[in-house]
């Protein structure tokens, strides 16, 4: 198990967010309004095309759609506590981490994206 050393004589196992940041796939940043409106835009977008699909009754490319929708609308969150993602595993990370742990978002969010994301890699 990797772990970082704390202050005292013991050792703290690291956790995933801290992992993440360490490997540089979560990345502190100063964010601006226009980073957090384009990914709210662009997760406002997929899901319409989502529902498009699935009018053309073409599942597999709406489940996809959809995921980006999710994927867009937690990476503007994510930058809204001041972090920009490298992985879709460190979205998903950096959510639990910053709104989940907090109670500010449920539980469930963060498995639903977490299913979609798996959801997505059967439909590629």
């Amino acid at each position: 198990m990797r772990s970082i050393k704390g202050s005292y004589s013991g050792v703290i196992p690291m956790n995933e967010f801290q992992k993440c940041l360490e490997q540089r796939r979560i990345v502190k940043i100063i964010p601006t309004k226009e980073m957090i409106d384009k990914e709210i835009t662009n997760a406002e977008y997929d899901l319409k095309m989502a529902d498009e699909s699935l009018l053309k009754d073409d599942s597999k490319w709406a489940s996809v759609q959809a995921y980006y929708s999710m994927f867009h609308s937690a990476k503007a969150l994510v930058l809204n506590k001041g972090y920009r993602e490298k992985s879709h595993y460190c979205l998903i990370v950096a959510l639990r981490e910053l709104y989940i742990k907090t109670k500010e978002l449920d539980k469930d969010i963060g498995d639903d994206l977490e299913t979609c994301m798996d959801i997505r890699h059967e439909a590629d």
